[in-house]
């Protein structure tokens, strides 16, 4: 790609930016020497000195280029600095001269004027040669490195592959996700920091690996030495999970990691001779060294509940508890890539542990991709790849073994430095929720190089304050009681490094976290087959009031739809002309795929859709069908071609989606601010594959715990499924934990429910999350809810209370002004602290008197940005106002 010629920026204070050209050539110039106190010499256009000399009163500024061969300008005005050796006479000295005493600044220091700026060079000039002088200077504006929240485009050639760091043009619109890392680095960027990858084995002589690498705590937990290479020379899975944490970056060789000067050791584990007591002695290995572990990998369970041994049980509680002092390590895991076999991420407790980050994918436009595993559990997601049957979507690109090694066998790429073919990319590119994880993990050694003092829970919680969602079109998101935005699909969305970032410079550890557990030891049969249509209406057949169905993987009818009249649309192969609002589809199976008919149903208005079938054998589940907007189920062609018909002639019919399930209660006084919530489930159910279990909290917020799958083992006899979804609600009030049956031929019974709730505890007696203390003290009352924002700075009352501030004042407030950065060599950026309560009028111009407006645009938490071309105006300032909406 070619990069373009660089243009210097410069910024004033007062909140005024300015845009500086290049210095210019040497031919068109002519000199002047000050001291300052040291004898400099510069250099002006030879046309500015005509044109002042010409018109002298009229010039109050010229600009000049340092001699040094800084290309940075200054610019010279009317007023003269000067600093005399003590006891000079400056009444006697200025005698004849064109200047004034302007003020006395200190002893033997004056400010003096001119009547414009040529004579006060002229003057300066010449007093710098008298030896009683020893300043003697025009007063100049000088160039000043406003401190931006975006760093320096970087130097590294393969940055602009990275799609992953900046997902963005070079006038800085956003294409989709990234972890937007540049906002991070000016003020962490891993330092001090050692995050180990805990993988198959690294290339620790890779050039973009091996400063991070340069340490001794290597270790291969199969062999029992301290050697972390491959075991293979085919193994390439820990060199490319490294790069992304942490290839070393500002070193004009090859990528970028999201934390680029952090530390990165190699735990080989994933090896065939690796025992659960080699796993062990991993996960506890170095605990105080070691603030971050990335796993890459799951507990390879492909529809079956997997769990840590009792000895990795140990090790992990060992970590989690007292490793880092105290304070945790903070382990990162992938969440899975088996969503297209019915997995989900709540069946590997690997993954789903409370004390983990569980980390989802999302390709480049920010839909899930295809292959993540769903989940209660998933904190968050950062970019991926996608499955080539969605689509042409990029990989990820990060470091590969060096030469033949690895997946990029190709050496001697033309022109790259390094060699192009130690990095892998396109076919070769990282692919998968392995490719996320490791992003988080960076992620996490920028939040402890800010902070030392974070907990793993304080990490944890500030990936969900600074997590945003990029598809808007996902149906599975939620916004629970506390006013956080979630989904089973990306948890809470895809962290912005740099808003985590700020966020941990400032945090506060969190308080001491509380576990409750409630128990229903009863048992309770489970309905068979309890996912049903429900038809209604005079003259209804007996076989066709209650129809058996299979679910959609997209919105599931946990509670009853409403019951509506039906419509025939037959194969729904495209765009529907019937309006279908206030009322559901019913269609036949066949020729296109079951969300597109679902997907032209929602598009008609249908509140939800029944497909029925034509012949094809039937079908469990309806796959593909994750993203669909509507509740969707799957019924025979013998009751669908009978439903049909009955709505032709019988306009009285209505029907309804239905869950039949048998639902436990608990009712808790307690008032914890939530975090974690856990759901210990004992069936004795032989088709576990049939049990879908979800818990609504008193706000009601749904977690799925388990869904319909292809796990034909009894079960679950005893699991313990886990939520991040209920974060900073308030845990008072009825839980309910719903276990259905949604497949005909087995039956089973619930043998006992226990509902445990980790939080922090508080004073809360309207139960709304926020403590009565804080309420009354900023508010005066108990009358304020978790989702208000009485100050409009776009924070709600429950972050405020998070994060300390103010909820009655703007605390990151628009007035501290415009920041400035260099975004690339086209365009600058400029950014300021917002609000989703406003829109900002941009202005500018090169006159500061007259500017004119260059855009309006629309607020959004934590900032808003503008990229302003780089020209070759001598001047170019900027002006934001907020407006309400």
């Amino acid at each position: 790609m070619q990069r373009r010629r660089f243009i210097p920026l410069t910024a004033f204070v007062l909140g005024v930016l300015c845009l500086h050209t290049t210095a210019p050539a040497q031919t068109d110039s002519t000199r002047a020497r000050f001291r300052e106190p040291a004898a400099t010499g510069y250099r002006l256009e030879t046309s500015r000195a005509k044109s002042a000399a010409a018109a002298s009163p009229s010039v109050q500024w010229l600009r000049a280029w340092p001699e040094n061969g800084s290309t940075n300008a200054v610019e010279f005005s009317s007023r003269v600095t000067l600093r005399l050796k003590p006891g000079t006479d400056l009444a006697a000295l200025l005698q004849g001269r064109a200047l004034q005493l302007s003020r006395t600044v200190a002893p033997d220091t004056y400010i003096l004027q001119a009547a414009d700026a040529w004579t006060a060079l002229r003057e300066a000039e010449q007093l710098a040669q008298l030896s009683e002088v020893l300043v003697s200077c025009p007063v100049a504006r000088r160039k000043r490195a406003q401190t931006g929240p975006a760093a320096a485009y970087p130097n590294d050639p393969y940055y602009l592959y990275q799609w992953h760091l900046e997902n963005r043009d070079e006038e800085g619109v956003t294409y989709g996700p990234d972890t937007n890392v540049r906002a991070a680095w000016p003020f962490a960027r891993g330092e001090g920091v050692t995050v180990a990858v805990v993988d198959d084995g690294v290339d620790l002589l890779h050039p973009d690996l091996a400063a991070a690498t340069a340490n001794t705590n290597h270790f291969s937990f199969a062999s029992g030495t301290t050697n972390g290479t491959h075991i293979s020379s085919a193994l390439r899975h820990g060199t490319a999970a490294a790069g992304l944490v942490a290839a070393r970056g500002g070193n004009s060789l090859g990528m970028s990691g999201v934390a680029p000067m952090a530390n990165l050791v190699s735990w080989a584990v994933l090896n065939p001779e690796a025992t659960e007591e080699g796993f062990m002695n991993m996960f506890q290995y170095r605990s105080n060294v070691v603030q971050v572990q990335s796993h890459s990998w799951v507990g390879n369970g492909l529809n079956l509940l997997v769990a840590p041994s009792a000895l990795e049980q140990i090790a992990l509680s060992n970590a989690l508890t007292f490793g880092r002092g105290g304070r945790g390590v903070v382990m990162v895991r992938a969440a899975g890539n088996i969503r297209e076999d019915t997995g989900n991420a709540n069946d590997d407790q690997y993954v789903s542990d409370p004390r983990i980050i569980a980390v989802a994918a999302v390709r480049s436009d920010g839909r899930t991709s295809a292959y993540s595993s769903p989940g209660a559990c998933v904190l968050v997601a950062a970019p991926s790849s996608e499955l080539a049957s969605e689509g042409n979507y990029p990989t990820v690109f990060t470091t590969d073994p060096q030469g033949t090694n690895g997946a990029n066998q190709i050496t001697n790429w033309a022109g790259s430095p390094p060699d192009l073919g130690d990095y892998a990319f396109d076919a070769y590119g990282f692919t998968g929720t392995s490719a996320s994880a490791p992003q988080i993990s960076g992620v996490a050694a920028l939040l402890l190089s800010a902070n030392t003092n974070l907990t793993y829970r304080d990490v944890q919680q500030i990936l969900v304050h600074s997590a945003r969602h990029f598809d808007a079109g996902d149906p599975d998101l939620a916004t629970n009681g506390a006013g956080f935005v979630v989904s089973h699909n990306d948890g809470f969305g895809v962290p912005d490094a740099g808003w985590a970032v700020r966020l941990a410079r400032g945090w506060t550890n969190r308080a001491p976290m509380t576990n409750l557990t409630f128990s229903a030891p009863n048992t309770g049969a489970i309905p068979d087959d309890g996912l049903r249509v429900v038809v209604s209406g005079g003259g209804v057949p007996t076989n066709l009031v209650s129809i058996r169905a299979n679910p959609s993987l997209g919105p599931h009818a946990d509670a009853p739809t409403a019951s509506l009249p039906l419509v025939d649309v037959g194969l729904a192969t495209g765009p529907l002309a019937t309006t279908l609002a206030g009322k559901a589809a019913l269609i036949q199976r066949g020729t296109v795929f079951f969300y597109e008919k679902i997907g032209y149903a929602a598009q008609a208005g249908a509140a939800f859709a029944v497909i029925y079938d034509h012949g094809g054998g039937g079908v469990s589940i309806m796959a593909g069908t994750d993203f669909t907007p509507i509740p969707a189920v799957f019924i025979a062609q013998a009751e669908g071609e009978a439903l049909r018909s009955l709505i032709q002639t019988n306009a009285t019919v209505t029907a309804q989606i239905r869950l039949f399930a048998t639902n436990y209660s608990f009712a808790v006084t307690n008032t914890l601010l939530g975090e974690h919530l856990a759901v210990r489930l004992r069936t004795d159910h032989p088709q576990r594959g049939d049990v879908r279990v979800t818990l609504i909290s008193p706000q009601g917020t749904r977690s799925v715990l388990a869904r319909k799958n292809d796990d034909t083992n009894a079960g679950p006899a005893d699991w313990t499924y886990y939520s991040t979804h209920h974060f900073y609600e308030s845990s008072a009030g009825n839980w309910t934990v719903s276990v259905s049956d949604e497949n005909a031929g087995s039956t089973g019974s619930v043998l006992g429910v226990d509902l445990t709730i980790s939080g922090v505890p508080i004073t809360d007696t309207d139960h709304d999350g926020l403590a009565d203390g804080w309420e009354q003290t900023n508010f005066g009352s108990l009358a304020q809810g978790p989702r208000d924002d009485p100050d409009r700075d776009g924070y709600s009352n429950m972050r405020e209370q998070i994060m300390g501030t103010n909820p009655n004042a703007v605390d990151a407030p628009f007035q501290l002004g415009l920041d400035l950065s260099l975004w690339n060599d086209s365009h600058a950026r400029v950014s300021w602290a917002a609000s989703t309560n406003y829109n900002y009028e941009v202005y500018g111009g090169t006159n500061a008197a007259s500017l004119s407006l260059l855009t309006n645009l629309t607020g959004q938490l934590p900032e808003v940005e503008f990229f302003p071309a780089r020209t070759n105006d001598a001047h170019q300032f900027f002006r934001v106002r907020a407006v309400n909406p």
